[in-house]
Order: C-alpha cells, then sequence, then structure tokens
C-alpha cells in the first residue's frame, strides 16, 4: 500500500513543481536563469518536464520514506489523495 501512496504523492509533487500556480515562481527563477545563461539549458527540463522532475522526487520520497517512515505516512497520504482528488476533478 505504500507503494501506491507514495506513487500518488509523487505524482502530485511533481505537478506541484512542473504545472501547478504555487510552483511558478521556482519554474520563472530557473527558466530566467536559463534564458540569462546563468544555468544550463538542460536545467530547464529539470523544472518544466515532469517525467524528469518525477525521478528527483521518486529519489525524494524513497528517502523521507526511508528515513522518517512515520513522519513521512502522514505526508504522503495527504499528497495521495490530493492527486486523487485532483484526478476525480478534472473530469
Amino acid at each position: 500500500m505504500s507503494l501506491l501512496t507514495d506513487a500518488l504523492a509523487v505524482a502530485r509533487l511533481t505537478r506541484l513543481v512542473t504545472r501547478d500556480e504555487i510552483g511558478r515562481p521556482l519554474r520563472w527563477t530557473v527558466l530566467s536563469a536559463v534564458d540569462a545563461g546563468d544555468l544550463p539549458a538542460w536545467a530547464e527540463n529539470l523544472i518544466d518536464c515532469p517525467w524528469c522532475v518525477a525521478v528527483w522526487v521518486a529519489l525524494g520520497v524513497g528517502v523521507a520514506r526511508a528515513v522518517a517512515p512515520r513522519a513521512w505516512a502522514p505526508a504522503s497520504r495527504a499528497l495521495a489523495v490530493s492527486q486523487l482528488a485532483g484526478m476525480l476533478l478534472a473530469r
């Protein structure tokens, strides 16, 4: 069950970074730095590509599950429920 919960948490966190309004300042900062030449062009994929971001988010989720499972469990459940609700509301 924790695998499914964590997978949904990864999906939700990835969407927060790559698409949701709350992640816009982070995306704007990275994209502006790429445009200015302060960051390499591939850095854009690390903030804008859902597949790319999901890899790093999944790594963080795996570490959280291993290092602090009791603290991570309620957070992962909340993120999973948020993801499911979003999927249901998007229809």
